[in-house]
């Protein structure tokens, strides 16, 4: 590519920035983040204050998925990242929301359930949860505590036991699950709506049960090769999984 192509390109990211885009993968990308530090690190003090692991995870899944969307003709990198960790904002207010009674959660289910068989009956298939999240004003996260609730199980302890929440985790061992669900989150959000079904049922994400193939085509009218297939994509993907876990803070 010529240079003009990355007029608006700030000087100090051109070399791992075009490193990555000739070739993306685990070794640019963890290049393209270290050049990216200070700008994260501006970005969780704008939208959210101080930082913490949660906070910096999410930053950092925003600015690989936010390269995706890049224009170097457009606007400048900074600016474009910026614009991204908007939705730290969200998130921060997510952390700090107290938890409520039960009763709460048992309201969440029954519009849980109303929203998921309304759309169901409106698109003329079962909805992602991540429309079903646009629907109810859900996070993933809520969904998936939503589902998982118990009657005299309190959702502290649901936190507590929840794979997400890596406080109870050696640090390697937090570190590497926390950057193995960034990579999910990421190749889960770039999935077609029918893949993402799939890969839904059949990982049990946002509190589902995992499915076998057979239970998957059913519910989906597939037939149990399509879902193989779909699912091997979807695996493959996942296997280029990049060491994000220095990153994770």
């Amino acid at each position: 590519m010529s240079e003009s192509t990355f007029d608006m390109l700030e000087p100090e990211f051109q070399e791992p920035y075009q490193a990555w885009l000739a070739q993306p993968g685990p070794e640019t990308s963890r290049a393209m983040l270290t050049a990216l530090e200070p700008v994260i690190q501006r970005g969780i003090r704008t939208y959210a204050g101080a930082s913490n692991p949660l906070l910096a995870s999410q930053a950092r899944l925003l600015t690989l998925r936010g390269l995706k969307s890049y224009d170097p003709k457009k606007a400048k990198l900074g600016t474009h990242l910026y614009n991204q960790y908007q939705g730290l904002r969200r998130i921060q207010r997510q952390q700090q929301q107290t938890v409520q009674a039960p009763e709460r959660v048992i309201f969440d289910q029954q519009k849980l359930r109303f929203h998921e068989q309304a759309l169901t009956d409106e698109l003329g298939r079962e909805p992602t949860d991540l429309e079903l999240a646009d629907r109810t004003g859900f996070s993933l996260k809520r969904m998936q505590r939503v589902r998982k609730y118990q009657p005299g199980v309190s959702e502290g302890m649901l936190e507590n036991i929840d794979p997400n929440l890596l406080g109870a985790l050696s640090p390697a061992v937090a570190h590497s699950q926390r950057s193995r669900q960034m990579w999910i989150d990421m190749v889960y959000q770039d999935l077609p709506d029918l893949d993402k079904k799939v890969m839904e049922l059949s990982l049990g994400l946002h509190g589902r049960r995992p499915m076998s193939n057979q239970e998957i085509a059913a519910k989906l009218k597939r037939s149990p090769g399509a879902i193989s297939q779909r699912k091997a994509r979807i695996q493959q993907m996942l296997d280029q999984e990049p060491d994000l876990g220095a990153f994770l803070g």
